[in-house]
């Protein structure tokens, strides 16, 4: 499926993560899929230090459990797209990553946070308090403003995330959402009677990796991989019928 990639960025302590909590929680509450990717130019702060020296060991990953949290820990090598696209969100987050070619939302709250080394025409939504407004429209030609304490904050959000979908639309008429056009979808989404995540154009019927690197599947391939793998899952007892995903591994044997 066609995936919504946004950016949050700002200054430290303008407010960056809360924003993005919030989005979370607004757009999961309808049902999509959403990954949060945060970006540091510092290590992950690690607080028990055993754990830090086995990573620093280069094993292929560390998992850390505890009653709280699942994490996985992989070194900075790894092949971190692959692993978001096998999961298959509908939107991913990225906090951080000002350099990046994907639209930005900016959160400030005094003016000098506006003062920020990225290309301005990717900003695309500016959160802060109502007294930077003129500076912020002023420096960010292309965004909108919303006040960080207004009311209908996550709806705007929410509309922008709609109209950046919009604007990513394939325009190829293909019909797989359920709709007969492109823009018929479109309208239905600006109008708040479509679901977000629906465009499947560039989500083929499976997706396969050689050693994390993807390989591009044409639609014909795809669906024959598609179909075997569910015909093999299908004659397998005590497992679930139409699953939404299949992951398989296959390795060298010695």
């Amino acid at each position: 499926m066609m995936v919504l990639k946004i950016c949050i960025v700002g200054f430290k302590n303008t407010g960056k993560t809360r924003l993005i909590a919030s989005i979370v929680k607004t757009l999961s509450s309808r049902g999509l899929r959403v990954i949060v990717v945060k970006h540091s130019h510092e290590r992950v702060d690690l607080t028990v230090k055993s754990t830090a020296k086995i990573l620093n060991s280069k094993p292929l990953t560390v998992a850390y459990k505890s009653p709280y949290d699942n994490i996985l820990m992989f070194n900075h090598s790894f092949n971190l797209d692959a692993l978001l696209d096998i999961l298959n969100p509908n939107v991913i987050l990225y906090e951080g990553f000002k350099s990046s070619p994907y639209p930005k939302i900016l959160t400030a709250l005094k003016e000098e946070h506006l003062n920020i080394d990225l290309d301005k025409s990717l900003v695309k939504m500016v959160v802060g308090p109502e007294d930077i407004k003129e500076a912020a429209l002023k420096l960010y030609s292309n965004a909108r403003f919303s006040n960080v304490k207004g009311e209908n904050l996550m709806n705007e959000i929410l509309q922008l995330i709609v109209e950046e979908y919009v604007s990513t639309l394939p325009k190829l008429n293909c019909g797989r959402c359920g709709y007969a056009t492109c823009d018929g979808y479109a309208e239905k989404l600006i109008e708040n009677k479509a679901e977000l995540g629906r465009c499947v154009i560039e989500n083929p019927p499976a997706k396969l990796y050689v050693n994390w690197s993807k390989v591009d599947l044409s639609l014909y391939p795809a669906t024959v991989l598609n179909s075997l793998l569910r015909a093999f899952v299908d004659t397998l007892k005590g497992v679930e019928k139409n699953p939404v995903f299949i992951v398989a591994s296959t390795f060298q044997q010695s």
